[in-house]
């Protein structure tokens, strides 16, 4: 894993960044590529059949390209490795690269080494600090590919497929995509079209007061919500832990053997190379000195490669259970014992929830809750600062709790759900006073709104485009909301109310008003590229979506899997078979003439084959 450090300034640190991020990378890739997450057997060689696409099998070969090439687009486009469990499927992703190639090729699409290389003297990743592709950077990073099997080659084979899956897409996207110049000049003038816009806010606060509270209304409240106090199911989990701090010094001896020179020799080596000393700057954008920068560096490389180490041992000790049959807790206990480490029990938590004492993300928070008495536990499963292996306890099911120990709670929430309703009330009466007291003229929209008793707010001026509002005052309401009501609007009219969590309010628009000319043909070049580019991607993804099914690609897993779910419906037929002749047998026979019961037949058993392991 590469850290937010490295992440955040890849963009800039181009030079140095390669030393120290290639190292990371490309041990990241020897792991990632081990045996235990390997695609097959090796042994098989590259013409084994690993899958099937069209209904033709897929040889090792190809389908290992594939997923090499997927992982280089990740690695090229995001700055670090991709790895499993955090978003990133290697199988999904090797099929849908196997499909796009296949489809350039049947649309005989061969890109050239010259179309290639231009391709990548475009990444990012190998300009320089002014932008411009540096071959000194590009040779730089090829030798360390090189040190880990990975060579020149095969980043340039991957450079061919991508531009012939480009031209694909431009192929089978670009007629959908067309535009003429005059709708797209439309297009950008009403995206940067300019609004002037007043607000008039009633908070919910200001009527909590107002709240009459009548016992019989407030327990109809609590009857009607009763979900919103339910406690949802929970589960508890065992897990070890293997914190990255634990491998410190084992992961800098290593990586001084590995490199053969110390790792402040190496950290000082990669400084004095770079070329722009001013890029080194902390989360703020500020410059940091010589010594930070060689910190930042140095803890960078060293927290990567300690969290390997931890992942490497957390995998070993899983393996040390991982095929074992009715494995229990308390064997898991013992087995985390037996080895020296010490096996917790989490505070129960439910699927929405964070735990506190667990540095994971939410995805994998929801993977552990997951966990049951039929799928007991998890491959190491790593954090920001550790490695996890976890191993299921129990559910807790969810619950109602009883009125008088949450009474204040639905008091609380009565009055407020209240409040709104009377600030609703009273902005929906404002704004249906405002159309004929705006148009007499007499009062502006201000005045008005502070008669109400409404806060009155001049908001700054946006654009139909606009992310965000640079407002000092807080606005209750998102920048979508106010562009999506006021753009309904003529210049002099009020919209209707608009309800959020905090208030209620009436949005009115003073003015709206075209950008200037010259400023349209300034942004229009790029605004059509931009463009283009978006609705070509959209058709692209339309075809995508109709043609990839088609393909079929099913690998070795996905037929296992068919399999083993065949097989479990088999089973449970079978045993609803065998049920169902015993009731038979059981029931009084209507004659002295016994009747039997249809004999249950055994499921076929389906051939097992070989299958494709991405995550032991």
């Amino acid at each position: 894993m590469v850290s937010a450090f490295m992440f955040s300034t890849l963009r800039r640190n181009k030079t140095w960044l390669w030393g120290i991020l290639i190292i990371v990378v490309i041990i990241s890739f020897v792991i990632f590529f081990s045996p235990d997450v390997d695609l097959t057997n090796r042994s098989e060689g590259g013409t084994a059949t690993v899958a099937y696409m069209d209904g033709k099998p897929v040889s090792y070969e190809e389908f290992q390209k594939a997923a090499n090439e997927a992982s280089i687009f990740y690695f090229l486009n995001y700055g670090q490795w991709p790895q499993e469990n955090r978003g990133w499927d290697l199988e999904t992703q090797a099929k849908q690269r196997l499909f796009l190639k296949d489809r350039a090729a049947k649309q005989g699409i061969i890109a050239t080494p010259q179309a290639a290389a231009a391709w990548l003297r475009d990444l990012p990743i190998f300009a320089d600090k002014n932008g411009n592709y540096s071959p000194e950077i590009y040779e730089k990073a090829i030798p360390f590919f090189e040190q880990q099997g990975l060579s020149r080659y095969m980043l340039e084979e991957f450079a061919k497929s991508e531009v012939a899956i480009k031209q694909l897409m431009a192929t089978f996207g670009l007629p959908g995509a067309m535009f003429s110049p005059r709708v797209i000049k439309n297009s950008l003038e009403k995206e940067k079209e300019i609004f002037s816009t007043e607000i008039a806010i009633f908070y919910n606060t200001n009527f909590i007061d107002q709240v009459n509270v009548i016992e019989t209304n407030l327990m109809r409240y609590y009857t009607n919500r009763m979900s919103l106090w339910r406690v949802p199911e929970k589960t508890q989990v065992n897990y070890v832990n293997f914190a990255s701090t634990n491998y410190t010094e084992a992961a800098i001896k290593k990586f001084e053997e590995d490199s053969k020179t110390t790792l402040d020799e190496y950290i000082n080596k990669i400084y004095s190379e770079t070329d722009d000393p001013e890029s080194f700057v902390d989360k703020e954008g500020n410059q940091l000195s010589e010594d930070e920068a060689k910190k930042e560096m140095r803890d960078a490389l060293v927290k990567d490669r300690s969290l390997r180490l931890a992942r490497n041992a957390a995998r070993d000790f899983v393996n040390l259970y991982f095929n074992k049959e009715n494995i229990t807790e308390e064997e898991f206990k013992n087995i985390a014992t037996t080895n020296g480490l010490t096996a917790k029990l989490s505070e129960p938590f439910a699927v929405t929830d964070t735990p506190a004492e667990l540095d994971i993300t939410f995805s994998d928070v929801q993977r552990v809750f997951a966990l049951s008495e039929t799928n007991l536990y998890t491959p190491p499963i790593m954090g920001t600062n550790n490695v996890y292996a976890f191993f299921f306890s129990k559910k807790i099911e969810a619950y109602n709790p009883e009125y008088k120990n949450i009474q204040d709670e639905v008091l609380e929430s009565y009055k407020e759900s209240e409040a709104a309703s009377k600030a609703r009330l009273k902005a929906r009466n404002f704004q249906q006073s405002l159309t004929n007291a705006l148009a007499n003229g007499e009062k502006t929209f201000e005045q008005l709104a502070q008669e109400a008793n409404a806060k009155y707010i001049t908001l700054p001026d946006f654009t139909s485009d606009a992310t965000s509002l640079d407002s000092e005052e807080t606005i209750p309401l998102s920048i979508y909301q106010i562009k999506n009501n006021v753009s309904l609007l003529k210049a002099g009219q009020a919209g209707g109310m608009i309800p959020s969590t905090q208030a209620a309010c009436v949005l009115y628009l003073k003015d709206r008003k075209p950008t200037a000319p010259d400023i349209i043909q300034q942004e229009l070049p790029a605004y059509t590229k931009g463009l283009l580019a978006e609705n070509l991607s959209s058709a692209f993804q339309e075809w995508f979506a109709v043609e990839y099914p088609k393909a079929n690609i099913q690998t070795l897993t996905d037929i296992q899997k068919e399999n083993e779910a065949a097989n479990e419906a088999a089973a449970k037929a079978a045993a609803e078979q065998m049920r169902q002749a015993t009731n038979n047998v059981s029931q009084p026979a209507p004659s002295d003439t016994a009747t039997e019961g249809p004999s249950p037949t055994a499921a076929p058993a389906a051939p097992e084959p070989n299958t494709i392991s991405t995550n032991k």
